[in-house]
This record gives structure tokens, sequence and C-alpha cells, in this order.
């Protein structure tokens, strides 16, 4: 696991957090932003609340929550959990939550300062929707007028540079590089003479 591209930027991304509230995060689809790197900073203990990884669809974020509970050896619910409209698997343990756009715009009016969270993961940030750009915007409010502590980081594997810089200019902008993997075309013709 430790061999994805993201392993050769985790240390920037763990110092920027440190000193930055908002981190934007340019990696690859492949590069391990959504299956490698919440773990890590999760181990890293440099949070004392919760992690919450923003996943814009509903099979996604499952997905996401089952692969880095399997990467733990733990069933869903412990440590990592998910949270989505009609369907929740978290306990008292869960210390890094997977949840769908809708949970968390929820949770912010339910509890403006995100209490006991201290990272907020927006994944996949590219794919750009209503729910996503009200989110980031509620994020920032919180940020500004009742948490300096809470810090947001924006991932994405082809972030749009210009709008998010000029929106979040003192946030520090780190790329990580993706993998290629080799891909094989093969042509079988369809035999339309077979009964």
């Amino acid at each position: 696991m430790h061999l994805l591209p993201i392993f050769d930027v985790t240390e920037k991304i763990v110092t920027a957090l440190k000193q930055s509230p908002q981190v934007l995060l340019h990696a690859p689809t492949g590069a391990g932003k959504s299956t490698a790197l919440p773990l890590y900073l999760l181990e890293q203990n440099c949070f004392d609340g919760k992690i919450i990884l923003l996943e814009p669809r509903r099979i996604a974020a499952k997905s996401i929550a089952y692969r880095l509970a399997s990467q733990l050896n733990e069933e869903v619910g412990n440590t990592v959990g998910y949270r989505m409209k009609a369907e929740s698997k978290v306990s008292s343990q869960t210390r890094l939550e997977v949840v769908t756009e809708g949970v968390l715009n929820r949770m912010l009016q339910q509890d403006p300062e995100l209490t006991g969270v201290s990272l907020v993961i927006l994944d996949e940030f590219h794919e750009r929707s209503l729910q996503a750009d009200l989110a980031l915007a509620l994020l920032l409010d919180v940020q500004m007028g009742l948490r300096d502590d809470l810090r947001v980081l924006i991932m994405s594997a082809t972030l749009d540079n210009q709008k998010l810089t000029s929106l979040l200019p003192d946030a520090p902008m780190i790329s990580a590089q993706g993998r290629s993997y080799p891909v094989e075309r093969v042509y079988s013709p369809i035999n339309m003479h077979q009964p």
C-alpha cells in the first residue's frame, strides 16, 4: 500500500494541514487519495477529533468505507464508518466517517460547529455539484466564525486551479503523481453466421 504515489506527498499534506485551514490536493486517479490518504492521516494522530470524508456518490461512499475498514482488518462501523440517506454504519469508536453531500450539509445545519470533527476531506471535488459547493461554503463560514481549528482538505483528480485558488488564495496546493497501468485491447468480431 505504501507504494502508492500519494505517499510521496503525505508529509507535505500533514505539514500543510497543521499550518493552513484549507489545503488543495491534486492527485490523479490511482494515486491513493481516497483509499490510502484518509487512513494515513488517521494513523498520524494529528487530529483530536473525527475525520469526515465526503464522497459525492452513495455507491462510492459505501465502497470506500468498506475498503478502508478492510485495510484495518475491521468491520465497517468500528474505526471507519459511513452515513448516507436512510443508511448508516457508525459507532462510538468511529473516527473516520465517509458521508455523502446531503449528510454533511445536514450535519452542518444541526451542529454548525461540527463538534468533535477536526478534518473534513472533500473528495472528487472536480465533480462539482450544488451540494458540494454548499458544503464548502458552509465549511468556510464555520472556519471563519466558529472554528479556526477545523481543517478542510479539498481533493480532486482535476482541480480547477484558477477558481479554487481565487477562492482560497492562501491555501497551499500539493500535487501527487498518478500511476498508469498497461491496457491491452482485444478485438473479437461477432460471428453473424452462428445459430
